[in-house]
């Protein structure tokens, strides 16, 4: 088992998920499966979104309902980014280092008020 603690390790977990996934499913995961299946739920995401902030058809659903589906679906979107990141051998860790880190000299202590826990 990977280490959960990082992207790497989060990502071989739900590696064997999804290969439970396609076994139980017989859906092969291809390349353009894993791309399209992030796509859906970036949409479902969005449709969580919208029920969360009162912007869809009410579904009857009361306000823990409608919020449980919104961490749900962040949860799926994070999985399959994770599975998309791994089949493309991208290091995510790396990659936000690269990215988002190289800010990090022009933090001032405003900015992390309120975040460090």
């Amino acid at each position: 088992m990977g280490d959960a603690r990082t992207l790497a390790g989060l990502a071989d977990e739900i590696e064997i998920i999804s290969r439970v996934y396609e076994r139980v499913f017989d859906v092969p995961r291809s390349d353009d499966w894993l791309v399209l299946k992030l796509h859906e739920e970036v949409g479902e995401l969005t449709q969580a979104y919208l029920a969360r902030s009162g912007r869809s058809r009410d579904r009857g659903e009361d306000a823990a309902a409608v919020d449980a589906a919104f961490r749900a679906e962040l949860a799926d979107v994070l999985g399959m980014l994770l599975l998309v990141a791994r089949r493309f051998d991208v290091d995510l860790d790396a990659e936000v280092q690269r990215k988002w880190f190289r800010w990090r000299h022009l933090v001032e202590p405003q900015d992390e008020e309120g975040v460090r826990r």
